[in-house]
């Protein structure tokens, strides 16, 4: 103690263990948004807030393991590398491969070949790890980012989709405690009440008076102009009716599911037996977004093939994001899959349930590389 009484440290020995060359911003604080994702360690030191996200996003991931580890499900890794991307409607990254002289693709999806081990005799397998789609930056997308993908042999979407239900009440419970009312983009989101049910066709008919199985081309244009939908994508009738389902969509909180989409929109999924005009698929509905995606898997060979023609001729009028023909994978479902249910959804889930814009919710966002002057100067960078 010192004459005065107070509690001090006597230094015997002093080690530096590292060297501090610029100060830390404590005081200041820093709050420039830019600066902040450029040097996020730095906003990891000062803002406490930022910090205690990124734990609970690595809980949140942590969460899923536990899940699906509890209901006997393996993990398994699978390529990152294709050479023919699938099992989702969106722009691949091409690479190459010197070794053997051809280009391969970042995979958009990790479909395909889970399936493909589903068809090998495992009865419950998932992946969690990256995903590439070479699409534009905004709140709710990355070009690249972590997804979650899951395949239950001999489950339908029925099933699957209780099962998506139990999946988020866990990851609530493991990452926020006992909280469920969530404030989400705008919307108040209460995960205590039942998921509601919405039927595509239904609520498509109800706005916009559309019998979405037959209506043409032109109609589907007009509606497009009438709500004020910019048309910068390519123009058929399935594209024309997804975009006006994304214009319903934003006005809806959730948490919900959306279920019977026509089928012309679900290339990989199966037929319902009443109806074959749609599909067995889900896809769960929170402040206005589509957060995941999970159908009775299409396991009939012929149907595939016609389904993967009908997507190749989209392609060849333009349309970049309708999905190429995998023959080995058709020649996989020759030898026999049996029933499956999948599911897959995206770290957009934790950015939500976090209420923060893509890239507050990832530890390094891409950005545009640069150097500040002060940088350049220090280090005699042009």
């Amino acid at each position: 103690k010192t004459k005065r009484g107070e509690i001090s440290i006597l230094v015997k020995e002093l080690k530096l263990l590292s060297k501090s060359l610029r100060p830390i911003p404590v005081k200041e604080g820093l709050k420039d948004r830019e600066i902040r994702m450029r040097r996020r360690y730095l906003d990891l030191v000062v803002n406490r807030d930022v910090f205690e996200r990124f734990k609970r996003r690595a809980l949140f991931w942590q969460a899923h393991r536990e899940f699906f580890t509890q209901r006997g499900f393996l993990e398994m890794n699978i390529p990152v590398l294709e050479a023919i991307p699938g099992g989702a409607d969106a722009k691949p990254f091409i690479t190459h491969m010197d070794s053997i002289d051809e280009d391969f693709y970042l995979r958009i999806s990790q479909e395909l070949y889970l399936k493909r081990l589903i068809g090998g005799g495992y009865e419950k397998v998932y992946e969690i790890g990256p995903r590439f789609r070479n699409e534009g930056l905004s709140d709710e997308h990355l070009p690249e980012h972590i997804a979650m993908e899951f395949y239950w042999a001999y489950a339908d979407w029925q099933e699957g989709m209780k099962m998506v239900e139990d999946l988020y009440d866990f990851i609530l419970s493991r990452v926020y405690g006992k909280k469920r009312v969530f404030n989400i983009r705008g919307f108040t989101v209460d995960f205590s009440k039942g998921w509601e049910i919405i039927d595509f066709a239904k609520l498509m008919n109800k706005h916009y008076g559309i019998d979405i199985y037959t209506v043409d081309l032109k109609t589907v244009e007009k509606l497009l102009k009438e709500n004020d939908i910019k048309i910068d994508f390519d123009l058929n009738v399935a594209r024309g009716v997804d975009n006006l389902w994304k214009k319903l969509r934003k006005t809806i909180a959730g948490p919900a599911f959306l279920i019977n989409h026509p089928k012309f929109l679900s290339p990989l999924a199966k037929s319902n037996p009443k109806n074959p005009k749609i599909v067995e698929r889900l896809q769960p509905i929170i402040a206005g977004s589509e957060l995941g995606n999970g159908w009775s898997e299409l396991n009939d060979p012929l149907d595939q093939y016609e389904r993967f023609m009908e997507q190749q001729k989209l392609r060849e009028k333009g349309d970049e994001e309708a999905q190429m023909l995998d023959i080995d994978f058709v020649e996989m479902l020759e030898y026999g899959m049996p029933p499956t249910f999948g599911y897959g959804h995206t770290e957009r889930v934790f950015w939500f349930l976090e209420d923060v814009p893509a890239r507050e919710g990832v530890p390094f966002p891409q950005l545009k590389h640069e150097l500040d002057e002060t940088t350049k100067k220090i280090y005699g960078i042009k």
